[in-house]
């Protein structure tokens, strides 16, 4: 078993150098932290420094922002019963929770640890979008032990610029929400019956999401989605709405919109074939659209 190397909360400083920032979507290793001396894992054969967060033992990132923190973790399977593991990773600043990955992983057999015998997970990452000024963030674990994390840090994806509309590959129905002067395409979500969507990162997937009312729901009311990228859960969150008071359907009459919610995940370079889940109510139905930040010509995100 690998020992930990913290008797308590560790407060872990990132200094983002000036004279060289890191470009946006590209990723810098944090190899050495003041004070601190990781835990060197090797990958494939390769050495990669890590670090240890426990349940007991959270480390503390202070980050000065705008920038985005990923988190490449493995769990510490050593001692453990079972071929698998679930945890979660929590990013959270005080009571504001920025970031939480809900994984299952199972032991690798590209990775070995310093010592004789150490059993490590899969990797699962996670990113943590910083906003301007600075931070002490709180990686915090559940469900398990101990898991080890290497830390990468990169410049911000561009979040003011124009986007693009992104058409599933996999909708139960479409659905044009009118509001003023603007007509917007939406894709229906059932429970059992996701939307799906394909996508080249980086990027940053932006989702405007609405419940739908019938004639008899009063009050506000919540519903709740999930991220999954094949079988990893990448974001479950839960939304209360109330019925808007602007905007209706043009081709489903017997629906009323409700106010919109807006939830952004990033994705790392590469292909990912995503699916935009209902979970509850069970019986209720949820609308999706989707944008994404538009290409630019000789873009290296």
């Amino acid at each position: 078993m690998i020992p930990s190397r913290f008797s308590r909360a560790v407060p872990l400083l990132i200094a983002l150098i000036a004279a060289s920032p890191a470009t946006a979507g590209t990723w810098e290793a944090i190899e050495q932290l003041p004070g601190q001396t990781p835990v060197e894992l090797r990958v494939e054969g390769k050495p990669r420094n890590y670090f240890r967060i426990t349940r007991e033992q959270p480390l503390v990132v202070s980050i000065d922002g705008p920038a985005r923190l990923r988190l490449t973790s493995r769990a510490d399977l050593s001692g453990r019963k079972g071929s698998s593991a679930e945890y979660a990773l929590r990013a959270m600043e005080g009571d504001r929770e920025l970031e939480r990955q809900k994984t299952e992983t199972s032991r690798s057999a590209q990775v070995r640890g310093p010592a004789k015998g150490d059993k490590l997970g899969k990797s699962r990452r996670m990113v943590v979008e910083v906003p301007g000024g600075h931070h002490e963030i709180r990686l915090a674990l559940e469900g398990l032990d101990a898991v080890f994390v290497r830390l990468h840090l990169a410049a911000p994806l561009r979040g003011n610029g124009p986007v693009v509309t992104l058409a599933p590959v996999d909708a139960a129905r479409s659905v044009t929400m009118v509001e003023g002067q603007k007509a917007i395409p939406y894709h229906s979500i059932r429970v059992g019956k996701p939307v799906r969507f394909q996508l080249v990162g980086p990027t940053m997937l932006e989702m405007v999401t609405r419940l739908d009312f019938d004639s008899s729901m009063r009050g506000s009311h919540t519903y709740r989605l999930a991220i999954d990228e094949g079988s990893r859960r990448v974001r479950e969150i839960e939304f209360r709405t109330t019925r808007s008071n602007t905007a209706s359907y043009s081709n489903l009459k017997d629906r009323i919109p409700s106010k919109f919610d807006l939830l952004r995940v990033p994705f790392d370079q590469g292909r990912h074939e995503i699916s935009v889940v209902l979970l509850a109510p069970v019986e209720g139905v949820a609308e999706i659209h989707a944008r994404i930040p538009q290409p630019m010509v000789g873009d290296k995100e």
